[in-house]
This record gives structure tokens, C-alpha cells and sequence, in this order.
């Protein structure tokens, strides 16, 4: 079963349980599905937007919980397309199980709504090398007639990893930095 096979028979899953329960919340749906919390949210979300549930409120104060209003719903939608060129590519990327250019990275990743271009194909690719998450199985060729070839050697789950600045302080004087960020080491 392929990855969007098992999401695709996770959502059901989560949306039998929340059946089965009638009155529920994010939690109740994690647990009983067996899916991360974050998945659960976003799928109740979905189900609120989509009018098969409502929310009846914070209840005790604390726990939002939701109830379903549409027993006879149809099945669950595919999972929402990419917002961002990082988004689709990182999705090409682990869907592929092979080898790959970012010019195959863009020609698979580019959607009318979602353009993505050589550049961006290859300065993602490149980051990903830096960042560990990828491989160089073959260098491009100098006078740019060979792209490069990759493969991904870390998948760490759905989300694309992305590149962060951070400010920090120089000191010309002593050519070092002098102030480094908390958590930034």
C-alpha cells in the first residue's frame, strides 16, 4: 500500500471512530484512530470546514470538543494540495523511492497553481544536501549539460524541512561572533 493509500485508509479510519463516538475531541480522535495529534486536529478541522461536524465548545473550561452532524457524509477527501513550491517538491521527493534531478523535481512538482522553476528545483535540492537529507549519487557536469542526481536518505515525515537565518552578532574587531541566539548552537 502506497503512502497516500495508508493516509487516505487513516483518514477513513479516524472519521469511523469519530462515527462510533459521536462526541469527541482532538484527542479522542488521535487515540482511538491511533494517529498523531496534529494529523487529528487537522482532520477534524477539515470535517468542521466540510460540515460533517460542529464544534460544541470549550467543555469543563479546558477540552474543545466537536459532534458529528452528517452521519451519512461521503468518504473523506484527498489530502489538501500543496500551498508552496517547498511543499510539492518535498512531496515529489519522498513519493519518488528513486533517483532524481530537480529537473524531474520540477516537472513533476509544478502545478498552474503551484509553479515551481529550475531555480527553485535546485536551490532546494542543494539545501536538502546541506541539511543531510539528501544524497549526491552523480555531480553535475560543469558546462551544465548534466544536471545533478539525487537520492533522499532522510525522511522525516510530510512537512518540508526549511532553511532558517539566524541574526547574530560579529565583532570585527575580534573576528568571532560575540552573541549567538539560545537554542541556536
Amino acid at each position: 500500500m502506497g503512502e497516500h493509500s495508508e493516509r487516505l485508509a487513516s483518514d477513513q479510519a479516524a472519521w469511523t471512530v469519530a462515527l462510533r463516538l459521536q462526541e469527541f475531541g482532538y484527542a479522542g480522535i488521535a487515540a482511538n484512530a491511533s494517529i498523531p495529534l496534529d494529523r487529528a486536529t487537522d482532520l477534524v478541522r477539515r470535517w468542521c470546514a466540510q460540515g460533517k461536524v460542529e464544534a460544541l465548545g470549550k467543555q469543563g473550561g479546558k477540552v474543545l470538543r466537536f459532534r458529528v452532524v452528517a452521519e451519512g457524509a461521503p468518504a473523506l477527501q484527498p489530502p489538501v494540495a500543496p500551498r508552496t513550491p517547498q511543499e510539492a517538491m518535498w512531496f515529489t521527493i519522498r513519493a519518488l523511492r528513486s533517483e532524481f534531478t530537480p529537473v524531474d523535481i520540477r516537472a513533476l512538482s509544478s502545478t498552474e497553481a503551484v509553479p515551481v522553476s529550475d531555480e527553485d528545483a535546485t536551490g532546494f535540492c542543494q539545501m536538502l544536501v546541506r541539511a543531510g537529507y539528501l544524497r549526491v549519487v552523480r555531480k553535475a557536469a560543469p558546462d551544465k549539460k548534466r544536471a545533478a542526481v539525487y537520492r533522499l536518505v532522510r525522511n522525516t515525515g510530510p512537512r518540508p524541512p526549511r532553511e532558517r537565518r539566524l541574526r547574530v552578532v560579529w565583532d570585527d574587531n575580534l573576528s568571532e561572533i560575540t552573541h549567538l541566539p539560545e537554542g541556536a548552537a
